[in-house]
């Protein structure tokens, strides 16, 4: 468990458009594991690794790089902070946080995040007390309007195998992405390994990263929430019990001779997993299978605690697991490709 990457990964901050630390932090990291890095129009990272075959698979992974967070919206003559959400920050994560201002030339002030809230007791304003007491000191600092704040949480190892710390969804998804480029030296595929920009604002990243690559396979690998309170048969997201593998969510319903291949692949490697259903939401391959005539898409899922607060929980061992099988799926071959996507064989009794 590579827990540094992690931790800078957890700490970088980074919004929806606003996603350079954690290109700076993949870049490093990935620069001499691959044979080109692109990069969109929207700020989607693509790390390019050819494949040594005549007749490769295009694979795509991706993993987005933009937390939930804020946006500093207004300056007040008494030196607040008032802010809007980017991305559906959690309510209860609204009140008495610790958050962290970056400045357009990178400078970080901490301050206190609090609300005021209606007669019915909804969130009328949040707003961000820096210490400051008028808007000429704030503005004095180098803040204004636009931004960034995100929470100021650190990574903590809460268990032995336990993390907690911000922005798991889906820093965790793109630490599963470095580490498993890192540990392919050679492939007869295609590979392109995308941290996508702006998922939390509407999925879009990977539709215009998918756009100019034009997979023939597509992997999101993404967060679900796990329900803290529900430990029997129904929750299927339970930390430490493998990835999950998603067999439906509102954007997608993949292909069922994929979703086979892919248990087929985990139990061959003896890789434990869990079989899962998102009722409501997206990710990144809900865009990206609609994308270029379309192509085959799923979802590769990580457990954690918390989605979109100012902490969240997630287990080394899914995170290992997931590596281990994303590394086996980026081998597939022509000939099991053509297989799933062969439509014509359903009707060859007709």
């Amino acid at each position: 468990m590579n827990e540094d990457l992690l931790r800078k990964l957890s700490e970088a901050d980074s919004i929806a458009s606003n996603e350079s630390e954690v290109r700076e932090i993949a870049y490093q990291e990935l620069k001499d594991c691959c044979d080109e890095v692109i990069y969109d129009p929207l700020g989607s990272m693509i790390f390019y690794k050819k494949g040594k075959s005549t007749q490769p698979v295009k694979m795509m992974f991706s993993a987005h790089m933009d937390e939930v967070g804020f946006m500093v919206r207004h300056i007040s003559d008494i030196g607040f902070l008032y802010l809007m959400a980017v991305g559906g920050v959690l309510d209860k994560s609204k009140e008495m946080q610790i958050v962290r201002v970056t400045t357009d030339d990178g400078r970080k002030y901490e301050g206190l995040l609090n609300v005021t809230k209606d007669n019915q007791g909804k969130i009328k304003d949040m707003y961000v007390d820096i210490g400051c007491d008028s808007a000429e000191e704030v503005l004095s600092l180098g803040i204004e309007v636009g931004n960034i704040v995100c929470f100021a949480s650190s990574l903590r190892k809460v268990q032995p195998k336990v993390y907690m710390g911000k922005a798991m969804d889906d820093r965790s998804g793109c630490y599963v992405l470095i580490e498993t480029m890192k540990q392919i030296k050679d492939s007869d595929n295609d590979l392109y390994f995308v941290l996508s920009s702006s998922e939390e604002v509407g999925i879009r990243g990977s539709k215009t990263a998918t756009h100019l690559i034009k997979p023939d396979v597509f992997f999101a690998v993404d967060v679900a929430n796990n329900p803290e309170l529900v430990k029997n048969y129904t929750n299927h997201r339970l930390l430490g019990h493998g990835p999950m593998i998603e067999h439906y969510d509102k954007t997608l319903v993949p292909n069922r001779k994929l979703v086979k291949y892919v248990k087929k692949i985990a139990d061959e490697n003896c890789i434990p997993y869990q079989d899962d259903m998102l009722s409501g939401g997206g990710t990144d391959a809900g865009n990206a299978h609609l994308e270029a005539g379309g192509c085959l898409a799923m979802v590769l899922g990580i457990p954690l605690r918390y989605c979109h607060g100012s902490y969240s929980m997630v287990h080394s061992d899914d995170l290992e697991n997931l590596i281990r099988l994303t590394v086996e799926l980026s081998k597939i071959n022509r000939m099991d490709y053509k297989t799933i996507i062969n439509f014509w064989e359903e009707n060859k009794n007709d």
